[in-house]
């Protein structure tokens, strides 16, 4: 009975035996030519939005600067009582607009914000499904079973992959494959 069990354990122990392969994601992922293109993008819709900012805050800043002058105008000892009442309320409302263009740039900037991190988070899940479906392809081909993120860490900060052997590294020929469609350096580039 006891040689029995043996032998089970050795025939389960040699099925379950698992081919595992390693390979850098982040490497992978910032060598592939499509990651640059799409930073690019993103780069000139952040600088774009952060004009129009700056534009907004500099029409806030001249909004401003009569408001100040308006305010200075009401200490005019010429004034009648009404006039300088009227002036009081014109500079009122002036203020309750700078507050509302003040909080209308406040929200513009938030609201791109979210736009633009929004899309950076769907071409990045875009570019590492692409990076996923080669290295499933590659995993396949070399008989791996399972294919780990040397470059991952635990929530302890600590690598996951301790070791691996470089036969078993497949961010290479990933990441070749990957830039063979790159436009700008042909086919088999290399970034």
């Amino acid at each position: 009975m006891i040689g029995l069990l043996v032998v089970n354990l050795i025939t389960v122990s040699s099925e379950a035996a698992t081919s595992i392969a390693t390979i850098s994601l982040d490497k992978v992922y910032d060598g592939y030519w499509k990651t640059d293109q799409e930073n690019e993008k993103l780069k000139k819709k952040q600088k774009k939005a952060q004009d129009k900012i700056k534009e907004l805050n500099q029409a806030l800043t001249k909004d401003g600067e009569v408001l100040n002058r308006m305010i200075k105008a009401l200490n005019d000892p010429n004034l009648s009582a009404a006039e300088k009442t009227k002036r009081q309320q014109q500079a009122g409302l002036k203020q309750q607009e700078l507050q509302q263009q003040s909080e209308a740039i406040r929200a513009y900037g938030n609201a791109t914000g979210k736009d633009l991190e929004l899309e950076m988070r769907k071409a990045r899940d875009g570019i590492m499904e692409e990076i996923k479906q080669v290295v499933a392809q590659k995993a396949r081909a070399g008989g791996f079973d399972l294919v780990l993120d040397k470059a991952g860490k635990s929530a302890a900060i600590a690598p996951i992959v301790v070791f691996s052997a470089d036969g078993n590294d497949l961010t290479e020929s990933v990441l070749k494959q990957l830039n063979l469609s790159d436009p700008k350096k042909g086919s088999g580039g290399k970034k």
